[in-house]
């Protein structure tokens, strides 16, 4: 019986291996988050504002999302890359873009979190710099 176990459990990584760095980078993501969330939580309420409770989403967040990863990575895998290969010739479009989806939110969540410590907004800011760098490139061709 522990032999069967231990050929299914290697038999599932491998199967899902090439969804490995999406997940990473989705809970990377998330681990991200929640220094944020500490960082805001202390510099507004001090440390006593930190409630374990706030800190479980953590874990409940980071299965969601890897489930969902998952979940599309099997279902595009196994059912729609024949059809998909028609259109895009890219591998894994549908994973990636929910794994896209995933940072971004964590992103948008990290931005309002610096934003409420320190009041500069973090996309804007980005969003300035990209322009002016770009107006600048310009100007030397």
């Amino acid at each position: 019986m522990k032999t069967k176990s231990l050929l299914l459990a290697t038999s599932f990584l491998a199967v899902i291996s090439p969804v490995k760095p999406m997940i990473y980078v989705a809970i990377l993501a998330i681990i991200l988050d929640t220094c944020f969330g500490i960082w805001r939580s202390v510099k507004k309420g001090g440390w006593n504002a930190i409630k374990s409770r706030r800190l479980s989403h953590v874990l409940s967040k980071s299965l969601l999302y890897c489930g969902a990863i998952l979940f599309v990575f099997l279902i595009e895998k196994y059912i729609a890359a024949d059809l998909l290969a028609h259109f895009i010739a890219v591998d894994l479009v549908m994973t990636k873009i929910v794994a896209f989806f995933c940072v971004a939110v964590e992103v948008k969540s990290i931005n309002e979190k610096y934003e409420e410590v320190t009041g500069t907004n973090l996309l804007k800011s980005l969003r300035l710099f990209v322009t002016r760098a770009k107006e600048e490139a310009d100007k030397l061709t």
